[in-house]
């Protein structure tokens, strides 16, 4: 099956604050591209206008920025980005992509680390973080980590600055 709608960024498993860039290439009915930030209830959407049209693939961006009402730490939520349905009986739309995201809202931005003998997720959120808990640098890193008592040397952590 081919795509017509491909997302770059996010990534798979990545960190956004409140605001992010949603970015890749595609064509969409009349050269509209939708999103869709989705937890327990939809928390932002909207329409990313200048994609591709007619079939033909072109590249697309668009800086999101979620309202100032969504409060989340280290939330696992869901991008979907699709083509839009003007029918509206296929609700989300064809060529719907799901990205896993972690949403922290008061996101400044994040750095890696790399683990050392005798670190412990608490230290490193200590030391390395900014308003950061071992919880969240757990979080950010839920497709390494499975137990955050678990770390060995050498893993590239994402430590969320907040």
């Amino acid at each position: 099956m081919v795509r017509l709608i491909e997302v770059r960024q996010p990534a798979e498993h990545d960190v956004i604050g409140r605001t992010f860039t949603i970015a890749g290439f595609g064509t969409g009915f009349e050269a509209t591209v939708l999103w869709r930030l989705v937890g327990q209830d939809v928390l932002g959407e909207g329409r990313i206008d200048g994609a591709g049209s007619m079939g033909v693939l072109d590249d697309f961006g668009h800086d999101v920025s979620l309202d100032p009402a969504v409060s989340a730490r280290g939330t696992h939520v869901t991008l979907q980005v699709f083509g839009d349905d003007p029918s509206g009986q296929h609700p989300p739309g064809p060529d719907l992509n799901e990205i896993s995201v972690t949403l922290f809202s008061g996101l400044q931005g994040w750095k890696l680390y790399e683990v050392q003998r005798g670190d412990t997720l608490s230290a490193i959120a200590r030391n390395e973080g900014h308003d950061t808990r071992a919880g969240d640098v757990f979080e950010a890193n839920r497709d390494v980590l499975t137990d955050p008592d678990l770390i060995r040397p050498g893993q590239i952590l994402r430590v969320p600055l907040l």
